[in-house]
């Protein structure tokens, strides 16, 4: 030993214990130059570690030491390295510090770890095993630990050795002298795991499986002694018992969510541990929601958490602290149950979680504890996101419990009655604003009598989601005291958080209005025009300063696409400039506001938007290209040194506001696209490049960058191809080679991802893309010419995800068969958004369609008959759009028929039964075949379904009442049936048996494409002077009056609605073509005519036939 050597490094690394940075800096930049180049380091370190008398010295030697150990052990003579091996462990064993022996069993591990994958120190693991038994307590916990160091390394030599690990730790486990042993041997076993999934023996899964009841009991143990540290690890085993392979693991992953319960709903145990139970609970329900299911757990973890969800919080932070609403969810108990609720919804079926919920909440809200009440309404608004479809079909409860809320005495209350409200308007939209009524007057009132800033800030929240989302007809008359009201609170407002949420309202106020908003826009833009006006001079503004001007801008640009550009012209050009000048701030939130200014700009002017392409343009491919992570290494001297996991993770940022503003960024590059049309041409092929850069590496933003490319696509087809695309597939292609080369990039990218993607959000993104293009695009969207290769993977992945068999829906456990198991909404609308694509490729490709629904058939017909009723309805629904796409050309009319009557016949759901009668009209308009003799058959089961008399059959499979949608669709769709039906065997339909009614569903309040055959009817029925049909010709007057009315509304929305609100207004049409229309007017005319007066009485068809 070189003991000049020795002692210099030892004054050393003396020197790095002072506390000073200077001299820090300066000896660790001595100890990697002068130091530790020599071979001679290690055994140096080892002298230092073992002889030194300093602590903080020899804990810096052992640690150095540990990391040179991979560089220099190998070069290290032979009999030192005998010396030093049997030295570390006496040392270890009987070292007086604690961490200094755990810093010193590294050292061995380490060593260990090089010896035995190089068949050297061979009687290590004898020792080691040996001395687990010892009667010293230190020198079996040091044992265990240095056991446990030398299996975190995954040497692949241990392998071998793990059933001889298991029976030692089988031991070490309930080893009572020492609480570090047991957690030690548990950690320990959680690195056996992963030997065992190498090949997942048998014998040894069952083995590992047995152990864990003694892993719970180590649990328990631990937070009986409060040991937080040893807590936190033996959490850390459990959620990896999570993601290692279930057969490790089986039935006993019941007891441990069991347990987790029970800690998380006990008061009496330490909070801090109670978060971590619930931390599991929630990733248990994301990564092996298929035991849960099976399990039926779902309820009672549900009620578990509704019941933490009801504790007691401190009121006085939750309604005076303007930064609760931002703090992590994590904090405490309550809030984490609330999240935890919010993942069971979406991940389990509303039988296990909404409907428990459900049935507890009349009993919350009479409760006389205010928690259990605020609780109640919390439930509601956290779970709706995940079953947003059975929310729908219980509003009317929803309604009156959030009434309840609002009026409750306790402000605590009220508050989340109103944040509840917020969520349910996200979720839900208009449904919920229909109800503006009863909500409206109740949320001004705690406005008008709120002192508190929270109760004031929440309810402007829940007024601006309501406004958003209310009708057009309905925001006007509420517009000016809205107005007066929402430049009052703006003028009293204090804070720029405050002031943020009234501006939000105002935009909301705007975009629910459209062009009735004009009256009070100047005075809008006078209140709102303070905020932006200093928007480049932001030094020492803070983040809700900033979040005011970024909000402002953004609700600006609505107000715009509300009035127009006519009325917004006066201020167009300086508020573009100034969101051109946002775009280089240093604040992520403004460039990010300055994307959403643009983006309506483009919505706003169109291709007049245009001459602003080439400045905006670099801006934001510049955005795009922002790393969204980065590993912050300018403070580490030597970067090599990271070795450990923990140490790479704790220098990684996430910036999840460059995420975000990314993502605006991209929805703003595709909205130019499609506003100022050819003029984007010249950057259609970088947009590209960078948008498959975004989706392949992306952190956060994959699906915004997927949908904006497709959407550049669309683009760029619209501005060249006019009118509709050809059916079936072509020999050539129908576009020019630009316009197929992008579509070919978007298709190879989308197929590319769809085979191997497993989040589930990312493959609705690609299906729905691919849904949207293919009715924009036709056939051209997955294939062109002869080549067919892409729409044969497509069809292999939509396959696989129809048998539930794709990457996203795989885990190691077998789901429950469909037939016995209901789904969540979140299964089943990947479900749906799967057999959207095959019906518009039934659409798009006609006849040629026919090859591939021969291998899809027969799984669908499956479907139909499942427990899930989203699942039904959904595959009712295809079937039947299928049929419209094959027309005459499906070999399946019969069996498809029968199918259809059936589900008429003997559904319990009204929305299948009235998807069965859409089908079934469907196939009678295009069959081949004479298919009257089903008619009767039909007809009695129709007739049930036009029934008004009978509500027990509006009812839904809860026993609850129908949605008035789901009502109106029905009926349309039985409509529509009855009138195909007689369009192609008139002789055999009793027309005076079904005329009434038909007649008395009319005029139809959805479903307005089922108007087309019904139409066709009246009009046969008068060019045949039909006695029946003429004397119900007042009757039939009066529908067209109501048909008229809601043509003119739909008109009138058109011409008034905020630009791109409306985006679904095609589906008011009352006629599928102006061909129809126009033989309407005339029938009209006729009836005029031939009975005087008749039809001009009404002011609308006067208007009509004039």
């Amino acid at each position: 030993m070189d003991q000049q050597f020795v002692s210099s490094l030892r004054e050393t690394l003396g020197l790095v214990t002072v506390p000073d940075s200077n001299t820090i800096k300066s000896a660790t930049a001595k100890l990697a130059s002068d130091f530790f180049t020599d071979s001679k380091s290690l055994p140096s370190l080892i002298h230092i570690l073992q002889n030194e008398k300093d602590d903080q010295i020899r804990q810096l030697a052992a640690v150095e030491a540990r990391k040179l150990v991979p560089k220099y052990w190998g070069c290290t003579d032979d009999l030192l390295k005998n010396e030093i091996r049997s030295s570390m462990l006496q040392t270890t064993f009987t070292e007086h510090s604690k961490i200094l022996r755990h810093s010193s069993a590294r050292v061995v591990a380490a060593i260990g770890e090089i010896d035995l994958a190089n068949n050297q120190w061979l009687d290590l693991l004898n020792t080691l095993v040996g001395a687990c038994s010892d009667s010293n307590v230190q020198t079996k916990e040091m044992a265990v630990y240095i056991l446990a160091c030398l299996l975190e390394s995954e040497i692949s030599v241990l392998s071998s050795h793990a059933s001889d690990f298991l029976n030692l730790f089988a031991t070490t486990l309930n080893d009572t002298s020492s609480l570090a042993i047991r957690v030690t041997s548990l950690l320990a076993l959680s690195d056996v795991a992963t030997y065992i999934e190498d090949d997942l023996d048998a014998n040894l899964c069952s083995k590992f499986a047995s152990l864990i009841p003694s892993m719970v009991e180590v649990l328990k143990v631990v937070l009986q002694e409060q040991d937080t540290d040893s807590a936190k690890q033996v959490f850390d085993v459990f959620n990896n018992l999570l993601i290692i392979d279930n057969k490790l693991v089986g039935d006993n992953l019941l007891i441990i969510i069991k347990i987790m319960l029970e800690i998380s709903s006990n008061i009496q145990i330490d909070e801090e541990f109670r978060v971590m139970a619930l931390q599991f609970l929630i990733s248990a329900v994301n990564f092996r929601k298929s035991k849960i299911l099976s399990s039926k757990l779902g309820p009672q973890i549900t009620i578990g958490a509704l019941k933490i969800s009801s504790e007691e919080v401190d009121v006085d932070q939750e309604l005076n602290n303007e930064d609760e609403e931002n703090e992590n969810e994590e904090n405490a108990p309550s809030t984490l149950a609330l999240r935890l609720l919010s993942m069971l919804s979406q991940e389990l079926p509303p039988s296990q979680v909404i409907q428990p919920i459900f049935e507890q909440i009349p009993h919350l809200l009479n409760s006389s504890n205010t928690f259990e009440r605020r609780a109640a309404l919390l439930s509601l608004g956290v779970t709706s996101s995940g079953a947003p479809d059975y929310f729908s079909t219980q509003l009317p409860r929803i309604i009156q419990a959030l009434i309840a809320g609002l009026k409750d005495k306790e402000l605590i209350v009220q508050v989340a009655s109103l944040r509840a409200i917020a969520q349910l308007t996200s979720e839900l939209q208009d449904a919920v604003a229909e109800y503006h009524v009863e909500l409206f007057p109740l949320i001004i009132v705690i406005i008008d009598s709120a002192t508190n800033v929270m109760v004031y800030k929440y309810a402007t929240y829940a007024l601006d989601g309501l406004i958003e989302f209310m009708s057009h007809e309905a925001i006007i008359q509420y517009l000016e005291p809205l107005m007066n009201k929402l430049f009052h609170m703006l003028q009293n407002a204090e804070s720029s958080s405050l002031k943020s949420a009234i501006v939000s309202a105002i935009g909301s106020t705007a975009y629910a209005g459209g062009k009735a908003f004009i009256p009070y826009f100047e005075n809008s833009i006078r209140f709102l025009e303070p905020y932006i006006s200093n928007s480049s001079a932001i030094e020492g503004a803070s983040e809700d300063d900033l979040e005011l001007i970024a909000i402002t801008f953004e609700n600006i640009s609505t107000m715009a696409r509300a009035v127009g550009p006519d009325v917004f012209g006066s201020y167009a050009k300086p508020l573009i400039e100034a969101s051109y000048a946002s775009l280089s701030s240093d604040s992520s939130r403004l460039r990010e506001s300055g994307f959403a200014f643009i983006s309506n700009m483009a919505k706003v002017y169109g291709t007049g938007f245009a001459t602003f392409l080439d400045n905006i343009i670099p801006a934001i491919f510049s955005c795009l290209e922002q790393d969204e992570f980065q590993f912050n290494l300018d403070d580490v001297e030597n970067p090599e040194a990271l070795e450990e996991e923990e140490d790479l993770e704790n220098k990684l940022t996430v910036h999840t506001g460059i995420t975000i503003e990314k993502e605006i960024a991209a929805i703003a590059l595709a909205e130019l696209a499609i506003g100022t049309k050819r003029s984007f041409a010249p950057y259609v092929e970088s947009s590209i490049k960078i948008l498959k850069d975004q989706i392949e590496n992306s952190y956060g933003m994959r699906e915004a960058a997927l949908h904006s490319l497709w959407q550049i696509v669309v683009a760029m087809y619209e501005s060249e191809v006019t009118g509709k695309y050809p059916i079936g597939t072509q020999s050539t292609p129908y576009v020019s080679n630009q316009i197929l080369s992008i579509i070919k990039e978007a298709r190879n990218v989308s197929v590319s991802l769809l085979e191997e993607e497993f989040e589930l959000s990312m493959v609705a993104a690609i299906l729905d893309n691919f849904s949207d293009s293919l009715k924009k695009m036709g056939s051209i969207t997955i294939i062109d010419g002869n080549d067919s290769s892409e729409l044969e993977k497509l069809c292999y992945q939509l396959m696989n995800l129809l048998k539930q068999e794709h990457p996203c829906q795989l885990d190691d456990e077998e789901m429950p068969s469909d037939e016995a198991q209901d789904s969540s909404e979140t299964d089943a609308l990947l479900f749906d958004s799967t057999l959207e694509v095959l019906v518009h490729l039934a659409e798009t490709l006609g006849a040629d369609f026919l090859k591939i629904f021969h291998s899809f058939k027969d799984i669908i017909l499956q479907q139909v008959t499942v427990k899930s009723k989203v699942k039904r309805v959904s595959a009712i629904g295809s079937l039947a759009e299928i049929a419209n796409g094959l027309k005459e050309s499906n070999p399946y009319t019969e069996e498809l028929l029968s199918l259809f009557i059936e589900r008429l016949t003997n559904d319990r759901s009204l929305e299948v039964r009235g998807n069965a009668a859409y089908g079934i009209g469907i196939l009678i308009e295009h069959a081949p075949v004479d298919t009257s003799s089903a008619y009767p058959t039909i007809l009695q089961s129709l007739s049930k379904l036009l029934s008004k008399a009978n509500k027990e059959l509006l009812k839904n499979e809860d026993g609850d009442e129908e949605t008035a949608d789901v009502i109106n669709r029905s009926h349309a769709n039985a409509c529509g049936c009855v009138s195909r039906m007689y369009l192609k065997h008139s002789q055999s339909i009793p027309l005076a048996a079904i005329l009434d009614e038909l007649l008395q569903h009319l005029p139809l309040e959805a479903g307005f494409e089922e108007n087309g055959p019904i139409f066709k009817v009246i009009l046969k029925l008068y060019s045949d002077n039909n006695e029946l049909i003429l004397s119900k010709t007042p009757q039939i007057i009066k529908i067209f009056e109501g048909v008229f009315v809601k043509d003119f509304e739909r008109e009138k929305l058109v011409n008034e609605s905020t630009l791109g609100r409306e985006e679904n207004i095609d589906r008011l049409k009352q006629f599928e073509s102006e061909e129809l229309k126009s033989n309407i007017i005339e029938l009209l005319k006729h009836l005029e005519t031939r009975f005087s007066g008749s039809v001009s009485s009404s002011q609308v068809l006067k208007r009509v036939i004039s």
